[in-house]
């Protein structure tokens, strides 16, 4: 691990080694059809995402997915005094269900309005080439919002899915009704 004064200093030479080779690293990066492998590790894949115009709706399904610390029918309850039908609700509540889950289902199709994500493997059907499926679904287009659910790692409960159908209303990624 290198201390402060190296870190800085190896920031001064990485910034003048891009500055002056920029061009090149990229056509390189190209070639070898590792650009968008580069940018997930510096966490800048958005800088690859063009705006495919496509909108997700803000009255559609909303998936659950992860193990819950709570049952079907407390999140079915809070999702109805938050004014979300429980037939908006799609509810995947076991921690092999997100295993066998394909997000790609929900990709592009504006009957999702939103995905609230809990604990699960990162190992996942729709993982592809990311580090896992939520990293997938946050990082490529065409996907309805994702919620990370718990306050401190991945966790679904009553007082955060609370907090977080609030947030997600107020905000405008879903409607209430």
């Amino acid at each position: 691990m290198l201390d402060v004064y190296e870190l800085m200093n190896l920031e001064d030479e990485l910034r003048q080694e891009l500055d002056n080779s920029m061009g090149h690293i990229l056509s390189r990066l190209n070639r070898e059809d590792k650009i968008e492998e580069l940018l997930d590790l510096l966490g800048l894949s958005k800088l690859l995402h063009v705006d495919s115009g496509y909108k997700v709706q803000t009255n559609g399904k909303i998936i659950i997915i992860g193990k819950s610390e709570i049952a079907a029918n407390i999140i079915l309850a809070i999702a109805e005094r938050f004014g979300i039908n429980k037939r908006r609700l799609e509810l995947h509540l076991e921690y092999e269900d997100a295993v066998k889950f394909d997000f790609r289902k929900t990709q592009y199709d504006p009957t999702y309005s939103l995905i609230m994500v809990g604990p699960m493997p990162h190992s996942a059907k729709s993982k592809e080439e990311y580090g896992s499926a939520i990293s997938a679904i946050e990082n490529k287009d065409g996907y309805p919002p994702v919620v990370r659910l718990g306050s401190n790692g991945l966790k679904i409960t009553k007082s955060d899915l609370k907090s977080k159908f609030a947030e997600c209303i107020s905000s405008g990624l879903i409607q209430a009704a």
